[in-house]
């Protein structure tokens, strides 16, 4: 057994220029220019990540400073080869830009330059990571680039060419490498593996192939990672995506089949399965995604080649989805309810919670049809008339419940709002009123609701808002907190429900006020309860940040019940909830979460 283990990748780095995989372009230009001896004083070499920069350069500066060279086939024997495959010679110097990026930095390579090589015919310069320079070191080299001393190749190497100076860029012969494709990471994984005696299946290495972004340097990376499994037993594609962190074929396929039939319980149990095995809704969410991308790439192409070549799935794969005979149009749906149900997912502070509730959506997709939206605007002609205004009752006070001070109880008495209006014509407006008929505003707030497209707005107007009234083509919705109302003023939400409004009653307006516990508002799913007689209490018709109860320290029994129906609904609606949903709910329980 070895002492020192040697990764895979860097045991199977490129030597020579056959060994080049994927950059055919790049490879015929070098070649061409050692042949006819038309060698440049500065290469700029661009690319992704792991397809090849460093080791090209590597292999320019052997063929140059073979001890047979300048040659297209270094001898990888000679002193000089040998130097730059250890990166240790004299005459081929590698810096690392991103620890060496200041103007003394550069000052030190300028006098480098000026050293005559030792060993071989020229001496190259390979600059690593070369955007990361400051403007001074870039400023420091412009005139070393463009005139070096006899035998001096600078070579640079860099993902970000955008980031290099223009006046540096048109200093040198500038190279784009391109990403290595999936067929020529597969042939050469193959290669390694059988070297390696690593059992792999083709479906695996198309699975690494896939998921590498077209770095071959990743690609084996992760071959290496696995190699170890594949000695005694034979690698495949789930132990792949397991490790890249992907949720399995099977597994998304049942959670679509779950969602596509409606089974919400089982959906949900999908969701936490998926979760208590390590993957964060995020995570799961972005997989989701590409999954419905490939099935809808399936349900409308026949050619499975172009199906593989295009997705990550197999044979096998693609007739297990035709099996299924998803309808087109539902998947579409669904795939657009995840869409919008990310952007809430990868900011909240409660993604899971998010992934659950986009699981339910897309469960219970939301549709309606031009006839009931024409219905409901039918039944809304009539114009909603304002009920009269009752005097108030003043409610009995109890004497043990008053810590009123003696002479300040005169101005904590209930008077009649005629007399307030009498005193105070200005100042204190008319009380404000519900509609005339409250099912018939809770009918119309609900049509609104449905008739939001989207689904985070849809959830935070009708969890987070309260129906005021419907009064002269008016809606006003009431927020018990100031962080809601300014939610609720946001333009991406405030253009869904105007959207909405502008369906189901055109010529309505919306309007947003603050509102506490004490204020009156329409029950959306009202239910039937004893009829008794109600006291009310006046109050501004606004319910502005400035309004004010004529006495706080009076409540009437029917708002303390109407209260106490709430928070008993709010707890059955919770039981609905899976365990992880219900702590999360106890825990954000008051709070407004963006």
């Amino acid at each position: 057994m070895e002492q020192n283990y040697l990764p895979l990748f860097r045991k199977y780095r490129p030597q020579s220029f056959k060994d080049i995989v994927g950059q055919e372009s790049l490879v015929k230009a070098l070649s061409n220019a050692i042949e006819l001896n038309k060698i440049a004083n500065a290469y700029l070499f661009c690319g992704p990540r792991g397809t090849g920069k460093t080791s090209s350069a590597r292999i320019f500066a052997k063929s140059l400073n073979c001890e047979h060279g300048p040659t297209l086939t270094p001898c990888q024997k000679c002193a000089s080869c040998v130097d730059i495959t250890n990166t240790t010679g004299l005459d081929v110097i590698e810096i690392d830009a991103a620890s060496n990026r200041g103007i003394q930095d550069a000052k030190d390579l300028i006098a480098q330059v000026h050293y005559a090589p030792v060993n071989g015919k020229y001496k190259i310069f390979i600059i690593d990571e070369v955007h990361m320079l400051t403007g001074e070191a870039f400023n420091a080299l412009l005139k070393t680039f463009e005139e070096p001393p006899k035998n001096v190749i600078f070579i640079l190497a860099t993902t970000e060419p955008h980031k290099v100076l223009e006046t540096i860029v048109s200093r040198c012969q500038r190279f784009d490498l391109r990403r290595i494709t999936i067929e020529d990471i597969i042939k050469r994984l193959r290669e390694i593996a059988n070297l390696e005696n690593i059992k792999i299946t083709d479906d695996a290495l198309f699975t690494i192939a896939k998921n590498v972004s077209g770095g071959l340097r990743d690609s084996i990376a992760l071959l290496d990672q696995v190699s170890i499994l594949g000695v005694k037993e034979e690698i495949n594609k789930d132990l792949i995506e397991e490790l890249l962190g992907k949720v399995n074929f099977d597994v998304m396929l049942e959670l679509l089949n779950n969602i596509s039939n409606q089974n919400v319980e089982k959906t949900i149990a999908n969701i936490e399965d998926i979760y208590t095995k390590g993957n964060e809704p995020r995570n799961l969410a972005e997989n989701f995604i590409e999954f419905l991308r490939n099935v809808i790439l399936v349900l409308n192409s026949s050619n499975d080649e172009i199906i593989s070549k295009c997705t990550t799935l197999i044979t096998q794969d693609i007739e297990k989805i035709r099996a299924c005979n998803f309808d087109k149009d539902k998947i579409t749906k669904i795939l657009n309810i995840f869409v919008e149900y990310y952007k809430e997912i990868k900011t909240s502070t409660n993604p899971y919670l998010w992934m659950e509730l986009a699981g339910i959506a897309a469960n219970n997709p939301v549709s309606q049809s031009s006839q009931q939206i024409n219905i409901v605007k039918q039944q809304n002609q009539t114009e909603i008339k304002p009920l009269p205004i009752k005097t108030p009752v003043a409610a009995p006070v109890k004497e043990e419940k008053r810590t009123v001070q003696p002479e300040k109880i005169e101005q904590q008495e209930v008077k009649p709002a005629k007399e307030i209006k009498e005193k105070n014509p200005i100042q204190n407006p008319p009380p404000a009123q519900i509609s005339e008929n409250s099912e018939n505003s809770a009918e119309i707030w609900v049509n609104v609701i449905q008739a939001i497209s989207s689904l985070p707005a849809k959830a935070f107007y009708s969890g987070v808002a309260k129906l005021v009234k419907i009064q002269d083509k008016k809606i006003v919705l009431g927020f018990l907190h100031e962080n809601a109302l300014v939610q609720a003023k946001s333009n991406s939400k405030l253009s869904q429900l105007n959207d909405a409004i502008a369906k189901i009653c055109p010529d309505y307006s919306v309007e947003f006020t603050r509102i506490d516990s004490t204020s009156q508002t329409i029950a959306v799913k009202p239910k039937i309860v004893p009829q008794r007689p109600k006291e009310v209490i006046p109050q501004e018709s606004n319910f502005t940040d400035n309004s004010k109860h004529v006495s706080n320290s009076i409540k009437s029994d029917d708002n303390q019940n109407q209260q106490e129906e709430e928070k008993e609904t709010s707890k059955k609606n919770i039981e609905n909830y899976s365990p992880k949903v219900k702590s999360m709910i106890e825990q954000f329980n008051g709070r407004i979460i963006d």
